[in-house]
């Protein structure tokens, strides 16, 4: 079972991941971007335009995401990876689901993203929703709340039609019999390895020849460039020893954080509504249908059913018209409003909003209890000392930056604040004690006021809330390294240049003799090495190397021809495999525990239906009227 799941998720699950995830994680903020500026069209798609000033900003946001993932990528490896035309390409694709969805009569409403983004609680203040905090983030990444809705909507939607392939594919056993026979087979190998180590236990490098090495590649022996360097550091922990906190102070915390958990927790509900739309019927037709459908619950029908029978949300009614849990806020207010008063299984009033009327009911509450005092006493005091010593180290911040600014050394700035400078020993930039052990700081000391001119860095932040200024004390140049230091790296490193030659002709050789037909004891002779077996080796296998079973899985077998042609692989260390195929055992010869024959053809379904994604989506690019011009996106902005 588990080298069915490794087959199955190798390659093809990889190609997959490259074809379709990929544009999808890059398309995830379509419509969410205003435009403004460069209206300069680098695509089509159904006669709809995608502008460039539209494409950069979305690479821009897509980079921005990485560099929080992953603080330590370099702007060049941005650059490569996050290209223009691979973030249009996901938007072409992203508009291609978009059309086919929008084809297929699928919809996702309003009311329903409404809902979902309202509980969202990246947008919440004081435990509901705010329109401050919501509108504030969206103009810090350039959104409007309409485009955010519009957008939303978008995902949405391009979320179900993606899912209609994907999810619902499946497969047949014999299907999973022919995977599980392949991705679960065996081969039996016979083989030859030499390795490059035993090789270079053969040769010895003269004193010459380690003098002469060092004498060509002296580049390679410099002692890099060294410092010592002062550095004034300041920490939440340096003050926490100078905070006291009375009872007074713990009991007013605890009242606070109760008062905000108790708002916040017994406001939530889980909310179900039926949605009489007026896009077919007038205001008053749309209440009165309303008004039949609360008698049909009043009379027996649950209120699930009658959701799924005469609700126009469709994103709602398959699921009994449930919204999920909402904080108060979460609705347009004649909605929410009507859900204050009330209880779990009440049935409201039918209520008017832009969508058309509403029957709202409750299905579950959310009542938690806080804890007791004592058994916060420890926290608290923890959160107030840590809270209180964080501000006496934000106010001496604020004088740390203008002393560092205003003094040149650390020594006046460390008197006035109470602290110590430190100082290290001799030290290259990329062997740095672990104080200093940071991006931040390697770029501080490369910068020409701190390096060349002697001046103090800027106050920099670091990891764990420290903040750290650096002094540049004295510098010293590249320099040789001593011949005597680096010697027996030399000599290591003119053993295996031998060996790796000497590696390359046995190589030639035993492929020659492979060629003729030899037989493996003859190429084991050249190598002076054992001929080796190994038996019921699988896909995933490590040994002999990785890249000989892969290969290995590509000879052709028969049990009449006993064995395969011999076959030389270099190994990427210098050595190298001479193999043969012996024997071949299919995989699937015993059944499976039928909850894993389910789980397996579960999963085996859902690589289908990846697979008959990503055909959907080629049929789409081949019959769409889809331009790409590539000049305009590749020009820069006049």
């Amino acid at each position: 079972m588990q080298e069915f799941r490794r087959f199955v998720r190798g390659p093809v699950g990889k190609v997959l991941l490259a074809a379709i995830i990929l544009p999808f994680i890059i398309s995830g903020f379509y419509g969410y971007f205003t435009g403004g500026g460069d209206s300069v069209s680098v695509a089509e798609v159904d006669g709809n335009k995608i502008y460039r000033n539209y494409v950069a900003a979305r690479t821009e946001r897509l980079r921005q995401m990485l560099r929080q993932q992953s603080p330590g990528a370099s702007e060049a490896m941005l650059d490569a990876y996050v290209r223009p035309e691979m973030v249009l390409e996901g938007i072409i694709s992203e508009q291609l689901t978009l059309s086919a969805a929008n084809d297929a009569d699928m919809a996702f409403s309003e009311v329903q993203a409404a809902a979902e983004i309202r509980s969202n609680q990246a947008f919440f203040e004081n435990g509901k929703f705010s329109d401050e905090q919501f509108e504030r983030l969206l103009r810090s990444q350039g959104m409007t709340p309409r485009g955010y809705l519009d957008g939303y909507r978008q995902d949405r939607l391009t979320q179900q039609y993606r899912f209609a392939f994907t999810g619902t594919d499946f497969a047949l056993p014999g299907e999973l019999a022919e995977q599980r026979r392949l991705g679960e087979q065996t081969r039996d190998l016979r083989y030859v390895q030499l390795s490059l180590t035993d090789l270079e236990s053969q040769f010895n490098a003269t004193d010459e020849q380690v003098a002469q090495y060092y004498q060509d590649h002296q580049d390679q022996f410099m002692r890099p460039e060294r410092y010592r360097i002062s550095y004034l550091v300041l920490s939440p922990e340096q003050y926490a020893g100078q905070v006291e906190v009375s009872d007074d102070d713990i009991r007013a915390e605890y009242e606070a954080r109760r008062s905000m958990a108790e708002s916040r927790a017994n406001g939530s509900k889980e909310v179900a509504h039926i949605l009489i739309g007026t896009d077919d019927r007038s205001a008053d037709e749309a209440l009165e249908r309303a008004g039949e459908v609360r008698q049909a619950i009043e009379g027996g029908e649950s209120f699930a059913d009658a959701a799924k029978t005469y609700s126009d949300d469709p994103g709602s009614a398959d699921n009994g018209g449930n919204l999920g849990m909402l904080a108060p806020g979460s609705l347009p207010e004649a909605l929410d409003e009507a859900l204050k008063t009330l209880s779990v299984g009440d049935v409201s009033e039918p209520v008017v909003s832009e969508s058309g009327v509403h029957l709202l009911t409750v299905l579950r509450e959310d009542k938690q209890t806080f804890p007791p005092l004592d058994e916060m006493r420890e926290s608290l005091v923890a959160d107030l000392k840590s809270a209180r010593a964080q501000s006496m180290m934000m106010d001496a911040l604020a004088q740390m930056e203008e002393l560092v600014f205003e003094h040149g050394d650390l020594q006046t700035p460390a008197e006035q604040l109470g602290l110590k400078v430190e100082t290290t020993d001799w030290v290259a930039l990329n062997d740095l004690p672990a104080a200093l052990n940071s991006p931040k700081v390697r770029d501080a000391l490369n910068a020409p006021a701190v390096k060349e001119q002697g001046h103090n860095s800027d106050v920099l932040e670091l990891d764990g809330g420290r903040y750290l200024a650096v002094h540049l004390e004295d510098r010293q140049e590249p320099e040789p390294m001593p011949l005597e230091q680096v010697a027996d790296r030399i000599r290591d490193t003119v053993k295996g240049q031998q060996a790796r030659e000497k590696a390359l002709s046995l190589a030639e050789q035993a492929r020659a003799l492979a060629k003729e037909g030899k037989a493996m004891d003859e190429i084991a002779a050249l190598a002076n090495v054992q001929v080796e077996e190994q038996s019921a080796v699988h896909r995933g296998a490590r040994q002999p190397a990785p890249m000989v079973v892969q290969q290995a899985f590509t000879l052709p077998w028969t049990q009449e021809q006993g064995a395969s042609e011999i076959q030389v692989a270099d190994l990427p260390n210098g050595g190298w495999v001479a193999f043969q195929v012996t024997g071949v055992t299919d995989g699937g010869q015993e059944s499976l525990p039928e909850s894993q024959q389910k789980q397996a053809l579960l999963q085996l379904g859902e690589m289908e239906g990846e697979r008959d994604f990503e055909q959907v989506m080629a049929f789409l690019r081949d019959t769409r009227d889809v331009t790409i011009h590539a000049d305009e996106l590749r020009a820069k902005p006049e």
